[in-house]
């Protein structure tokens, strides 16, 4: 019979406390924090390099200030999406949709030097 009840015990899923998922979100938080720096660094040196090749009128200031709120508004909508999720579900949703910010943050470093490199000098 004490067999059995380990055997029992054991299969029992583990119990999630609610300060796990803080910890969680926690740490991608940080990523997430991490991505939004890089964006409003950009959004400071960026004009200056249009500016430094005198084409101020194509500063893409659009995409900069979709770059710094596209970081926080993803955080928010994944921890929305993984509210009623498991633990590891959660931080999957978080996972994906930190790897979505940092590839549209690469594609908005690409569409920028596609608008340096392009635009005409003035």
């Amino acid at each position: 019979m004490t067999a059995d009840a380990g055997l029992s015990a054991a299969k029992q899923p583990r119990e999630e406390r609610p300060g796990d998922a803080l910890i969680v979100a926690a740490l991608f938080a940080l990523a997430f924090g991490y991505d939004t720096v890089e964006a409003v660094t950009n959004l400071q040196q960026l004009p200056l390099l249009f500016i430094g090749a005198d084409i101020e009128a194509s500063i893409p200031w659009w995409l900069l200030i979709a770059q710094v709120a596209l970081p926080a508004a993803l955080f928010a909508a994944a921890l929305w999406v993984g509210r009623r999720m498991r633990l590891v579900a959660r931080a999957g949703v978080l996972l994906a949709a930190l790897a979505v910010s940092a590839q549209l943050s690469l594609l908005a470093e690409q569409i920028a030097s596609l608008l340096y490199f392009g635009a005409p000098a003035g």
